[in-house]
């Protein structure tokens, strides 16, 4: 049972290319209802496994990539359609780089794995519902440089929270080795 989580992550990766064929060969309200039950499963995996003590080492890190490959996903088709989203394609891959990078380095000094944060929480929401919002409301500029702009603004404020709350507070981790 302790799996289930672990399987709703899997069933989360499998999505994304559901997602892309839904998007650019049926309609971007499709497009919407897999992001929806794709969010859903994110959301029943993490209270699954906070619920009944199943989190698991391969769950901290199946469960965000699953949501940043379908964050990153949704960020390039909309960037096919607009090139206004490149503004937050390239700082979301730039972002998972270095919390990837960071991740890396505080599991091999400290021999833990950084679990999500409550920032990272609410700017994995704040782009559910900009990428939504996007997937009903298309060929809006207003609407694309408002969503945008919010989501920029979280994908910042949730990479600086990480590094000063976690890397450099919580594990007192540098790039360089002291």
């Amino acid at each position: 049972m302790k799996h289930i989580p672990n399987i709703l992550s899997t069933i989360r990766l499998l999505m994304i290319p559901l997602f892309v064929v839904a998007y650019f060969n049926y309609s971007a309200y499709v497009a919407a209802v897999i992001y929806v039950v794709a969010w859903l499963t994110d959301a029943l995996d993490g209270y699954l496994a906070r619920r009944n003590n199943w989190v698991t080492d391969i769950g901290k890190l199946l469960d965000p990539l699953a949501d940043k490959l379908m964050q990153i996903t949704a960020a390039v088709c909309f960037t096919v359609d607009n090139l206004l989203f490149l503004t937050v394609l390239i700082p979301l891959v730039i972002k998972e780089f270095i919390m990837l990078f960071g991740g890396m380095l505080v599991i091999k000094r400290q021999k833990v794995v950084v679990q999500a944060h409550w920032y990272g929480k609410l700017a994995t929401v704040v782009i559910f519902v900009g990428a939504f919002v996007r997937l009903l409301v298309r060929n809006n500029l207003a609407v694309d440089i408002t969503v945008c702009a919010v989501i920029l603004s979280m994908l910042v404020f949730s990479l600086l929270m990480y590094y000063f709350k976690i890397f450099r507070g919580k594990y007192n981790e540098t790039i360089r080795k002291q």
